[in-house]
């Protein structure tokens, strides 16, 4: 499991959450990031958010406010992420925790340890 965990206090961070990265492997056995979930320990609320979406306001490479259909929004001001749903879940993730996420993500991709590579070679060539 690939969680980081932001405390309220440190830094003038607002709000304490988790965030966890969840992957699956490609048919080349390569580790892909799929999405990216924000839990609020204090409220018991989570929100699952596609990580092509978010990988874009990661990167800056959006300044559009994202919507769906479940009330989630994600939106880029002042060089900070403000994620919200119509649930009263609310986050705010200021840009040392945007940078701790893109370092996470970049080591979730390269980490792969070589007994899992093994298994999955293995499988993979029983298959062939």
């Amino acid at each position: 499991m690939n969680v980081l965990k932001f405390k309220r206090g440190y830094k003038d961070w607002e709000t304490t959450y988790e965030v966890e990265l969840d992957f699956e492997y490609t048919a080349d056995l390569e580790k892909r990031i799929t999405s990216i979930i924000i839990y609020r320990p204090d409220i018991g609320k989570k929100v699952v958010i596609p990580w092509r979406i978010f990988e874009l306001y990661l990167n800056g490479e959006t300044e559009s406010t994202f919507a769906d259909s479940s009330g989630l929004r994600i939106r880029l001001i002042d060089n900070e992420l403000y994620v919200t749903n119509e649930r009263d879940f609310r986050v705010v993730i200021h840009r040392d925790q945007i940078e701790a996420i893109k370092r996470a993500a970049k080591n979730v991709v390269e980490d792969v340890s070589s007994s899992v590579e093994n298994i999955l070679r293995e499988f993979s060539m029983q298959g062939a």
